[in-house]
């Protein structure tokens, strides 16, 4: 595989950013290949070498690249201005259509990215509750906003050191101050969540989590939910579920799909149609804190919030992906990912797939020789094995990927036995 122009725009890169890189997770050894353009369900490298995209950009582009309909849209809307510092009716639609997919949001208001989502429900949630602290699921993933930015941790088994606090994955740059308003419970442990209530549950403003593990693709018991939702409301808390990934898998979310009701969730990725985006919304009592008509409401700014070009795409992303869109990828998802891992175990390699509907993840103990192997055999995949199924594949490009997934495990197999 030619990698030559890689190579020379990473070090170009590096004169102007740090490690030749402004997104953490797109970094790997010894460079990451640059990406020169996309089409549907595949990307192009600068150095020609095409791929099947299982990335795609981590989840947003839920259509693949460039599709028709969301380009047209983005195209008829720039050429009437791009973002106002007002109301459009653009966000009304969008508003409107995340409304009525999703039964547990009312009200929402729009942001970025998910990162700026979580923030502001978390801040939504204090104000309503005049509390301060968070109880999160350690190993979870919310954003880069610092007091949750602890996606590194995992939290020791109850049959682990108990003096282990959970706080040795936490990224430099966290305030310890901060770190002092958070509790982590063990994901899918109801009696910890107790516990943890039991204990600080008067200063507890949420209890915030993802439905699913999005770094693990560990899914979350629906009974670990509710008991979340119950012990929040029982200590006078809100429950915060983050649908930034999730709200693929149904027309209305994981929530839907379960027929669990936070009081407040926040949303990203597939809403924007490929451009940054984010929304957190609820019940309307929760987020009537944020009416700029009240005296004391909790403000929420942002140049960008609800532009015209993202609130396009956004609509038309959406309305792309109804539910029979939706149960179609869920379908190839669960199939191809039974097909990979029959192909591992002929292999005999050491991997394990899991997908959730759509979402996909393979596990290895040696994720960076199986991530390169997929690149030299034309799959992108996430470093760390997380994929994803786009509306634009189809049966005849699962077939291609399976072959390349097959080839991409014998080099991996060759390479072991090489080591040892």
């Amino acid at each position: 595989m030619k990698t030559d122009k890689s190579l020379e725009l990473f070090e170009r890169l590096l004169k102007v950013m740090p490690g030749a890189n402004t997104r953490s997770v797109t970094h790997y050894e010894p460079f990451p290949i640059g990406i020169d353009h996309g089409r549907d369900c595949r990307v192009w490298d600068v150095d020609g070498n095409e791929y099947i995209d299982f990335v795609n950009n981590y989840t947003p582009l839920v259509h693949g690249h460039a599709h028709p309909r969301i380009v047209d849209a983005i195209a008829n809307t720039a050429a009437r201005g791009t973002a106002f510092p007002a109301t459009t009716e653009l966000q009304a639609e969008l508003a409107e259509r995340i409304v009525t997919r999703t039964p547990c949001i009312e009200q929402l208001r729009f942001t970025n990215s998910g990162s700026e989502a979580v923030l502001m429900a978390v801040r939504g949630a204090r104000a309503y509750t005049g509390r301060d602290e968070l109880v999160m699921p350690a190993g979870g993933y919310h954003g880069t906003w610092e007091q949750v930015a602890l996606e590194a941790i995992e939290m020791p088994t109850e049959d682990e050191d108990e003096g282990d606090d959970g706080r040795s994955g936490i990224p430099r740059g966290i305030p310890d101050a901060l770190v002092d308003l958070m509790h982590f419970v063990r994901y899918n442990d109801i009696d910890h969540l107790e516990e943890l209530m039991a204990e600080h549950g008067d200063r507890v403003a949420c209890i915030i989590m993802e439905p699913i593990l999005g770094h693990s693709l560990q899914e979350g018991d629906p009974a670990f939910v509710r008991a979340a939702l119950r012990l929040a409301h029982e200590h006078g808390a809100v429950l915060v579920i983050d649908e930034v990934v999730t709200g693929r898998l149904c027309v209305g979310g994981w929530t839907a799909q379960h027929d669990v009701k936070p009081d407040l969730t926040t949303l990203g990725k597939t809403i924007g149609g490929g451009l940054p985006v984010g929304a957190f919304g609820g019940s309307a009592e929760v987020m009537s804190v944020f009416d700029p008509r009240r005296s004391d409401c909790v403000p929420s700014h942002g140049t960008f919030n609800g532009n015209s070009l993202v609130m396009a795409a956004g609509c038309a992303s959406l309305d792309l992906l109804d539910q029979p869109a939706i149960d179609r990828i869920n379908e190839m998802g669960d199939a191809f990912a039974a097909r990979m891992q029959t192909a591992v175990d002929v292999a005999g390699v050491d991997v394990r797939v899991v997908n959730v509907g759509s979402l996909l993840h393979a596990h290895s103990s040696d994720c960076w020789a199986l991530h390169a192997a997929c690149l030299e055999e034309g799959l992108f995949i996430a470093p760390r094995g997380s994929m994803n199924i786009s509306t634009v594949m189809d049966e005849a490009v699962l077939d291609e990927a399976a072959g390349r997934w097959e080839r991409a495990l014998q080099r991996v197999k060759v390479a072991q036995a090489t080591a040892v």
